[in-house]
């Protein structure tokens, strides 16, 4: 009897740490990239996307050279949002995107634009890869660009 109770406290407790939702993770993650300068953008999206709690979204992350700062104002929370793709895509697998193919982001109703499909000058939004598989694991991949995506430019097939 003893050993079910043990077995049934350790399932309840398993179930209530893996209880978050991926909606739960990915707002998290925005929240705190929002409040980070670019060149921590990659560390606050590792740390937070939690694997110890199994709150892990598989996805891919673009992190703008840390120059860029500035940019964003106001809409900074949906910069963060652009800048993750709700699928995991090493370089490689983005080499094999169309040109002209789309992305889709945690930013509800938008997508990143592959713009160059070559291997030398791949770009998405128009903007550069410059560090391609900046770290890459089972559940992530980040890739280094030259500056921020615009959103209100790229983001959805309307807006071209």
């Amino acid at each position: 009897m003893s050993c079910r109770l043990l077995i049934l406290i350790s399932a309840v407790a398993v179930f209530a740490v893996v209880s978050g939702t991926v909606e739960e993770t990915a707002r998290d993650i925005i929240d705190a990239l929002t409040h980070a300068p670019f060149e921590e953008w990659s560390g606050v999206f590792i740390a937070t996307n939690d694997r110890i709690r199994i709150k892990v979204i598989r996805s891919t992350f673009f992190v703008p050279n840390s120059s860029a700062n500035g940019y964003g104002g106001n809409d900074r929370q949906k910069v963060a949002a652009y800048h993750i793709v709700s699928e995991r895509l090493e370089f490689a697998d983005l080499l094999s995107k169309a040109s002209q193919s789309r992305l889709p982001t945690l930013l509800t109703g938008s997508s990143i634009l592959v713009t160059n499909n070559s291997g030398s000058g791949f770009t998405v939004d128009g903007v550069l890869i410059t560090e391609p598989d900046m770290f890459v694991d089972s559940f992530m991949a980040i890739h280094g660009i030259a500056v921020p995506l615009d959103f209100k430019t790229y983001g959805s097939e309307r807006r071209l």
